[in-house]
């Protein structure tokens, strides 16, 4: 099978486990989500993405959420994660793939979203304004991620 965007790349799950994320993303819409534990917009929009991925399994969605954490020392993001009860995947700490995502969605700011298929193609460069926008209606925006020819 053809390599995908997210390829060759290690990401570790909620149970600790570290898998391809290539592998793991076949076939899903990705969520990127970029933020750190110093960022105080984060600490805010990381409860939502906590419900949207709480959203996302209780309706069995083939989205994917993989975080892309610009922190500096890896205590510092597990205290994250622990505080915020962050289960979805994670990319280690300096990965080139963080480095790669930010430059080629053109990520300036944290916190931001940028929702992609498998092979690295934007579904919704405004994820986190979308995000909030529909934070009480996840479902519309899985179908706007689903048919990404809806407009928001």
């Amino acid at each position: 099978m053809a390599a995908n965007f997210f390829s060759g790349t290690q990401i570790r799950l909620e149970d600790g486990r570290m898998v391809d994320a290539g592998e793991h993303v076949r076939g899903k819409i990705v969520v990127l989500y970029f933020s750190a534990s110093w960022c105080a917009p984060c600490r805010k929009f990381t409860p939502i993405m906590k419900e949207l991925y709480n959203q996302i399994n209780q309706t069995n969605q083939p989205i994917e959420i993989i975080l892309l954490s610009r922190d500096y020392m890896r205590f510092q993001l597990e205290e994250y994660l622990e505080k915020h009860g962050v289960t979805w995947a994670v990319c280690p700490l300096r990965d080139p793939l963080i480095e790669k995502c930010m430059d080629t969605y053109g990520v300036e700011n944290l916190p931001d979203c940028r929702v992609v298929n498998e092979w690295g193609e934007s579904i919704d460069n405004e994820g986190r304004k979308n995000v909030m926008k529909f934070t009480h209606q996840f479902h519309q925006l899985f179908t706007l991620w689903r048919n990404p020819m809806i407009k928001a």
